[in-house]
């Protein structure tokens, strides 16, 4: 059954994502962002934190049908501190095994992951797995986290239908502020988001040296 009624102009159909969906959703990450550190880690990785997405209480994973076909995804969270402690306390261990498997593998993307994550990434672990009181509606902060669209069914309205979507789930649930990151270098992406009413923030540089370029949305 749909989450939202199709459109007649877009064509589009958006629904709840399903563990069937996962390998085509995986096909799409791997096209169309590839840029990522989670992409060099490997299939068996995606596939685990993809599944983090359908077991999380706070997280919030559509995929948007077009004629019966996949044509896009969009991953995120209405509350970004309970997604992390869900993924800390039920997923981490098996993230970080599959991960830690990948590593073995690959010998030069083990170093990277020394020289630039690891320590932030027990950071946030930890972080994660400590009790924070809970936050207000007008405090609670959503995550925009990935969104792909397939090459094929782009200008159909696929990825603004999936980002409305996300906002409505996010608004239901009480959300002050949703949050996302992207290269400056995608300008297409800037102008998306902007177009939709989000506001691009001054940037920020990442322990690897890389600048990335914030956007709110206040709800």
């Amino acid at each position: 059954m749909s989450l939202f009624p199709p459109s007649r102009a877009r064509m589009a159909t958006l629904r709840v994502m399903e563990l069937r969906d996962v390998p085509a959703v995986i096909r799409l990450h791997q096209d169309h962002l590839a840029q990522g550190f989670f992409v060099e880690l490997g299939e068996t990785f995606l596939r685990r934190y993809y599944r983090t997405f359908l077991t999380s209480p706070a997280a919030v994973a559509l995929v948007a049908e077009v004629g019966g076909q996949l044509a896009g995804f969009l991953v995120g969270c209405t509350d970004a501190e309970v997604h992390r402690r869900h993924v800390a306390h039920l997923e981490g261990w098996r993230l970080a095994r599959a991960g830690a498997a990948s590593l073995l593998l690959h010998p030069v993307l083990a170093g990277k992951f020394v020289r630039t994550r690891a320590q932030r990434y027990a950071q946030r672990l930890r972080h994660a797995t400590q009790e924070t009181s809970g936050q207000t509606p007008a405090e609670r902060t959503g995550t925009l986290s990935h969104l792909a669209v397939d090459q094929a069914m782009r200008r159909h309205g696929v990825g603004s239908r999936l980002v409305t979507g996300f906002v409505d789930i996010a608004k239901v649930h009480g959300v002050g502020c949703l949050r996302l990151h992207m290269a400056p270098s995608n300008v297409d992406a800037r102008r998306f988001y902007t177009n939709l009413g989000w506001k691009e923030q001054e940037s920020l540089r990442d322990s690897e040296g890389g600048t990335w370029i914030p956007f709110a949305k206040d709800l």
